[in-house]
């Protein structure tokens, strides 16, 4: 794709356009394809409602596990003000699917003006309700497997909770695309508040040369192009998303006359500087970000592979045997939560000066990938111990103590 275009005494014109436009298909397509791939076997990126797992990079994250899902939360968060802080609302030109959709809509109402109107309003319509079709399907892919999708779609049987959130997506952004766009831009967003705070001396803003005023010829040719609606001649306006459209209808109109356009990207402002950007407020952002990325990277790669949970059976009494052995019943759940099917078994650890023994299915417990299981044990201790002493029961694999949970003894 070319990224200039030739003026008429043959000089290329460097335009942002084709730039802007790459990185607006490259980043939609990403958010259309990551739920096809996978990784391990899973989703690379999807929450299973199911079984109240997130799907990471092949991480897999449970409900109980949710300080990891904030922490990725925080990093989201602390990332998307850092980026602001440095470049401004490039975000919002380059990168959001709201502008990346009005400017599909933009095209196809283009492509039908010359039609008849009912065609063209037919056609345009149409056109609407397919994209909202298909954001409402790849919000609906985060959540089941696109495959599965498509055939529960198919059968009739896409469930309650997915379907409502189909209709819902696809009527919220039919109902924008017709009524809304840029608009929600302007007045809902909160996004452009938010620039507010976080601007520096340095950020990357898009501006109107002051030293060359004079020059403007007043042709309005960069206000025609503000999909915004906003004359940047009269400053840097909080509508402005930084897109760039103004200064590529500006180079058009002033390489005419062989001089360069009037707007420029510039960090700060006339004179600007990117080195502007280091400072406190830039620096400390920066290190909480790294920070909660250590914290995140060191929670994951030190996650238990599996967990085992104990608790008393309720219906069961304590026995005392002949020999003055104790017996106690409990319900052990077990859940692997590594991504390869494993075998497990239980143990008691030993205590001095008694025999500590389980009985029941403790051997070679196959749990596939992210699978739960009860287990029903019995523990016979002797002889009889005193009231509450401490007993642990431990899952292994291989020979190693995978995890651990302690074993409430009753001896009455």
């Amino acid at each position: 794709m070319s990224t200039s275009s030739r003026s008429n005494t043959g000089g290329e014109i460097p335009l942002i356009g084709p730039k802007r436009r790459l990185v607006q298909w490259l980043a939609s397509l990403l958010i259309l394809l990551i739920p096809f791939v996978r990784v391990g076997g899973d989703s690379l990126l999807r929450l299973d409602a199911a079984s109240r797992t997130l799907l990471l990079f092949g991480a897999r994250i449970r409900i109980e596990e949710f300080y990891l899902f904030l922490l990725a939360t925080l990093i989201f968060v602390f990332g998307f003000l850092l980026v602001t802080m440095l470049f401004g609302r490039v975000w919002c030109g380059w990168f959001c699917p709201q502008t990346t959709v009005c400017d599909l809509a933009d095209w196809l109402d283009a492509r039908v003006a010359r039609l008849p109107k009912p065609v063209a309003a037919a056609v345009r319509h149409g056109g609407y309700l397919l994209l909202s079709f298909l954001i409402g399907s790849n919000l609906v892919w985060y959540f089941i497997p696109p495959g599965e999708y498509v055939r529960r779609l198919a059968s009739g049987e896409l469930g309650m909770v997915a379907g409502i959130t189909l209709v819902s997506m696809l009527l919220l952004v039919y109902l924008d695309l017709t009524l809304v766009r840029r608009g929600f831009c302007k007045t809902v967003c909160p996004y452009g508040r938010i620039q507010l705070l976080t601007t520096e001396a340095g950020t990357l803003t898009l501006e109107f040369d002051p030293e060359r005023k004079d020059e403007c010829i007043r042709c309005a040719a960069c206000l025609r192009a503000c999909p915004m609606g906003i004359d940047i001649r009269d400053g840097l306006k909080i509508e402005c998303i930084n897109c760039g459209r103004c200064l590529d209808a500006c180079r058009l109109v002033m390489a005419k006359g062989k001089r360069p356009g009037l707007f420029h990207y510039t960090f700060g402002g006339s004179g600007g500087s990117p080195s502007a950007l280091l400072n406190r407020k830039s620096i400390l952002l920066a290190g909480v970000l790294v920070l909660l990325t250590v914290v995140l990277a060191l929670g994951v790669t030190h996650r238990r592979e599996a967990t085992v949970k104990v608790q008393r059976s309720a219906s069961a009494e304590v026995k005392r045997l002949s020999d003055g052995t104790i017996v106690n019943f409990y319900q052990v759940f077990l859940e692997n939560r590594s991504t390869q099917a494993a075998a497990f078994s239980l143990e008691a650890a030993p205590v001095n000066g008694y025999r500590v023994e389980l009985v029941g299915p403790v051997r070679e417990l196959s749990l596939a990938p992210n699978e739960n299981r009860k287990v029903d044990v019995a523990v016979k201790v002797a002889p009889a111990p005193p009231a509450n002493m401490a007993l642990e029961i431990r899952l292994m694999r291989d020979g190693k103590v995978i995890a651990t949970s302690p074993l409430p003894l009753l001896v009455n």
